[in-house]
């Protein structure tokens, strides 16, 4: 008589075990650095890798390091792979978007960056501009007069390569400092606001592993605001 046993569960492999194994194949016969696993408090990074004196450090996300398996498979191909200078496979690079796209994942990540960031607001009086004033102008020309006031305010470094960025996160529009000058004309730094409030409007679009940051309605908008 044949007796049944029960299935054993695969054992499951520790983070320590996935990204040896995935530097493993990536480096094709490479030495095996003794890998360590740390948790870091990061507030954007999910994870950073550092190689030196026969140790591959990994620094983790607490996120990340509670995820699925085979979303930390991903990420350990994607950094691995980054560290010899190769590209991730697609469906690795894919997997993991999805998985931060996710609703539920995308607002714990949004809760952690409110907590640990720290935003600078200097407010919205500049040396020369109130965006107080700018804002509440765009707004009866353009938006609803109901449409919540996010923090405004100017950055401490006067940035030519960023000129505005609004955080979600902390509800705040900053502009590059180096739009508050008297040769700088107003309409520039109302293109700018303008642009940013938007944002406010019409929020980031996430559908599957695509995130979308300029949706269709934003930028219908935004050639309104140029003519």
């Amino acid at each position: 008589m044949q007796v049944l046993t029960a299935q054993q569960p695969a054992p499951v492999e520790t983070n320590e075990q996935i990204f040896a194994r995935v530097y493993s194949q990536v480096s094709r016969g490479s030495a095996l650095p003794r890998v360590v696993c740390l948790l870091k408090p990061y507030v954007n990074t999910m994870g950073k890798l550092r190689l030196a004196a026969g140790v591959l450090e990994v620094r983790l996300h607490e996120m990340i390091a509670a995820a699925p398996a085979t979303v930390r498979e991903a990420l350990a191909w994607i950094l691995v792979s980054k560290l010899f200078r190769k590209h991730a496979p697609p469906h690795f690079l894919l997997h993991y978007r999805q998985y931060m796209n996710r609703k539920d994942v995308r607002h714990t990540h949004q809760a952690v960056r409110r907590v640990r960031g720290r935003k600078f607001v200097s407010g919205p009086q500049g040396g020369h501009y109130d965006l107080d004033a700018i804002y509440l102008d765009l707004q009866a020309r353009y938006f609803h007069p109901l449409m919540p006031k996010p923090l405004l305010g100017w950055s401490r470094r006067p940035s030519r390569t960023l000129l505005g960025h609004f955080d979600s996160a902390h509800n705040a529009i900053i502009l590059s400092s180096i739009l508050d000058r008297p040769d700088v004309p107003r309409l520039a730094v109302e293109y700018v606001l303008y642009h940013e409030m938007l944002h406010l409007k019409h929020p980031v679009e996430h559908r599957g592993s695509r995130r979308r940051v300029h949706t269709r309605e934003f930028l219908a908008k935004e050639m309104l605001k140029k003519l």
